[in-house]
């Protein structure tokens, strides 16, 4: 026996109990427990004792009755057996927590006669289930097995070479066993291929499922998204709850889906992950997700997580070859990066979200989470976001205040934080001065631009007139630098697009999203200077250990944008990839970046060929562009 002990407190109203029956211990026969079923927990005492026990149907997963453990009556024993399984969340030494699981059996031995006890044990396994299914039971309810919901099958799609290339192990080792303990029917798939995912649910007749998980990294829930969004019932395809179990490189939604509900990730992330995945399927649960419509130059594609250029997109794709490390991978094509230490000539415009100061926001999130932040310098604008606080303090820890509870607008007046003193460099002195509108960080050369597009004449530092040279995979690239200075710019273009908008026939229209060929609208934004990084997304993070958007949430219906200039060193990099885990990252940006949040954006790139990632899979290098649409995705979570 194992659970959580606790007294009885005085002045307390007792809870309502709804079942309340004498059971043996499974092992010690002679130790008896007075055990009570409420709609909140499973509660037993040893009899004699006022010491209580505790399992919380919020850690509880299942409940079999004697089939499970095998057990035949015999002439002498007549006993039935019940056994809950639970996984309650403990303090570890150090610091953190972790689940752990805990089976907790009891001798069910009131009558004399095997299958009047097998029935009052069955009672008990209905009650549970259906508390868990999130019925209302009371002690007047007729508990017979017809009261049992059903349950859907999931449909499961593994990628056996996803990652380390475990995805078969941990699904075999610790996934088969807990959905058998929460009485979760699957259809399993075993991917063989690139794209057998997207044929799979492009053609499938959806109906003999309940939703679709996927035992993988993030780049297959990518492909099934895509494969929904192909077929001609797109609207109601794309409406099917979609899970996802950690078995990549990156595992971002999973990561973001634990963060915003204060779960353990850093460890054993496949056993927690199905634990959250199993309490949502059981009550039928899910939290709308939010869409990208991604426009290049010849098609249109679908994307939830996250749009990369620069470091952080030749990190993510580079690093392949390191794929057999896991999550350690990215660490290695950092560093291997940095090295290099490439800009990217180009033009970014977003469609900005008014009177949200990112920066502001994310400053509140972080000190909600007891996170201490230093900004190098921000000031704030007379609009800023006010996170609700409504929420259960036990979770503050971890969780994002946006992630449960999104934004909303507010007048507040105007702050001034100190600005710590700064490491000069020759950089460093062309940045005179900046605003902080809408979340932007400029320079001096683009203060009068604030408002609408910015010139090639805005460039701040200069650029070796040298070939840069760097591989993606296999493949070298080799193309002429841009060398630019604020005296000296040479004249660039964008990569040019096609005069037609990508040929698409299903999905919903992207109206905020001019033609790739026409210039943005004038309430657009536009930046035209030289990138280091650029990132994109609608979840808190990217990747495990990557925290890079502390305001997003799930369903918010807004991306966030961040971004670095050239102008950042090697040493601040570092300085920033060493924050990345707690979020902080994006107060060190300064006027060499920025954290903004937009609803649409484009990136029209004038580097030579590089790398772009969507959802983390390298697409089409060129402009593109994309727009949010607000939750139209079914995410299997829990919402309660």
């Amino acid at each position: 026996m194992a659970g959580h002990r606790h007294s009885p407190t005085d002045g307390i109203t007792a809870p309502q109990v709804i079942l309340e029956d004498d059971f043996a211990a499974f092992r010690r026969g002679n130790l008896r427990y007075t055990v009570r079923l409420t709609p909140e927990a499973i509660v037993y005492v040893v009899l004699g004792s006022k010491q209580e026990r505790t399992l919380a149907l919020a850690d509880v997963l299942g409940c079999h009755t004697s089939v499970s453990l095998r057990r035949k009556p015999t002439q002498e024993n007549q006993t039935a057996f019940l056994c809950i399984y639970s996984y309650p969340l403990k303090r570890k030494l150090l610091s953190g927590s972790a689940r752990n699981r805990v089976s907790t059996s009891f001798r069910v031995d009131r009558f004399d006669n095997y299958e009047q006890n097998c029935e009052l044990a069955e009672k008990w396994r209905v009650a549970v289930r259906c508390l868990l299914a999130g019925q209302t039971v009371t002690a007047e309810t007729e508990l017979t097995p017809s009261l049992l919901p059903s349950q859907p099958t999931l449909l499961v799609l593994l990628n056996p070479f996803s990652g380390q290339g475990k995805a078969k192990q941990y699904f075999d080792d610790q996934v088969m066993p807990m959905m058998a303990e929460a009485d979760v029917s699957i259809t399993l798939v075993t991917t063989e291929h690139s794209g057998h995912a997207f044929d799979v649910v492009q053609t499938a007749d959806l109906s003999s499922w309940g939703g679709i998980v996927v035992v993988s990294g993030d780049g297959l829930l990518y492909e099934v998204v895509n494969g929904l969004m192909s077929r001609p019932d797109w609207e109601q395809a794309i409406k099917i709850p979609l899970g996802i179990l950690p078995a990549g490189s990156g595992n971002g939604v999973c990561c973001s889906i634990n963060y915003a509900l204060g779960e353990p990730f850093e460890e054993d992330r496949m056993f927690h992950s199905t634990f959250v995945l199993l309490k949502a399927t059981m009550k039928g649960q899910t939290r709308p997700l939010d869409l990208m419509s991604v426009d290049t130059a010849s098609q249109r594609r679908y994307a939830f997580l996250s749009f990369q250029w620069g470091f952080s997109a030749d990190v993510d794709i580079e690093s392949e070859r390191y794929r057999y490390l896991g999550g350690s991978r990215f660490l290695f094509g950092s560093l291997h990066n940095l090295m290099k230490f490439r800009v990217y000539r180009g033009k970014l415009s977003f469609l900005p979200v008014k009177g949200v100061d990112a920066l502001k926001q994310a400053r509140q999130v972080l000190s909600k989470n007891k996170y201490e932040v230093k900004p190098r310098s921000l000031s704030h604008s007379s609009s800023a976001v006010a996170i609700n606080s409504g929420r259960d303090d036990a979770r503050m820890r971890t969780r994002s205040a946006s992630a449960m509870n999104g934004f909303h607008y507010v007048s507040t007046d105007n702050e001034t934080l100190e600005t710590p003193s700064q490491e000069s460099t020759s950089l460093d002195a062309q940045l005179m001065s900046f605003s902080t509108e809408n979340g932007v960080h400029h320079t001096k050369s683009e203060e009068d631009h604030v408002n609408g597009k910015l010139t090639t004449d805005g460039v701040v530092g200069t650029m070796d007139s040298e070939d840069i040279h760097y591989k993606n995979g296999d493949s070298d690239f080799i193309g002429a630098a841009v060398s630019t200075n604020q005296n000296n710019s040479k004249s660039s273009q964008p990569c040019t697009a096609g005069a037609k908008r990508p040929h698409r026939v299903y999905g919903p229209s992207s109206t905020l999203l001019p033609p790739l060929d026409q210039p943005v609208p004038d309430d657009w934004v536009t930046i035209d200077t030289d990138f280091v990084t650029m990132i994109i997304q609608s979840i808190s993070h990217i990747s495990e250990g990557y925290f890079s958007s502390p305001c997003s949430s799930f369903g918010d219906g807004v991306l966030f944008l961040s971004f670095l200039k050239r102008g950042v060193t090697r040493r601040q990099m570092l300085k920033i990839m060493g924050k990345m885990a707690d979020g902080t990252e994006v107060f060190e940006y300064g006027s060499d970046g920025g954290y903004v949040c937009c609803k649409a954006f484009r990136v029209e790139p004038v580097s030579p060929p590089g790398l772009m990632t969507l959802d983390g899979e390298k697409i089409e290098y060129g402009p593109v562009q994309a727009q949010v649409h607000h939750g139209m995705m079914n995410l299997i979570m829990p919402n309660d």
